[in-house]
């Protein structure tokens, strides 16, 4: 199945990348100097997204093509949002890539990566 907004799933794709993997050397200033960076790939899969709020099963055929992928992203989702919740949405990238959960994230990121690049 194609989805209705291929744009959309692309940018899911590339945050999940990012979350996926080995935490990069940060910059002088602590940041993520990759692009797409931490900071966009958190937007593009949270903020761009109503998965925090609605379940990822109301897009599929938007963004997901079906069930199995609304079943990762609801759950990298969860972990990224847990991270978000103990760190905040403005401390540094240096904590979140820090934090207790954010192995998790990796592991999930790779697991819906893996399913939503089949």
């Amino acid at each position: 199945m194609d989805v209705a907004w291929p744009g959309r799933r692309e940018d899911v794709l590339n945050a999940l990348k990012v979350l996926a993997a080995e935490p990069p050397v940060l910059d002088g200033a602590g940041r993520d100097s990759r692009w797409p960076d931490l900071t966009n790939a958190v937007h593009w899969l949270v903020d761009d997204t109503p998965w925090d709020l609605v379940d990822p099963v109301t897009s599929i055929g938007t963004i997901l093509r079906d069930n199995q992928e609304s079943d990762v992203i609801r759950d990298v989702v969860a972990a990224v949002v847990a991270v978000s919740e103990r760190q905040g949405s403005m401390s540094s990238d240096a904590a979140w890539f820090s934090d207790s959960g954010w192995s998790e994230v990796r592991r999930l990121a790779t697991k819906a990566l893996t399913c939503l690049a089949r």
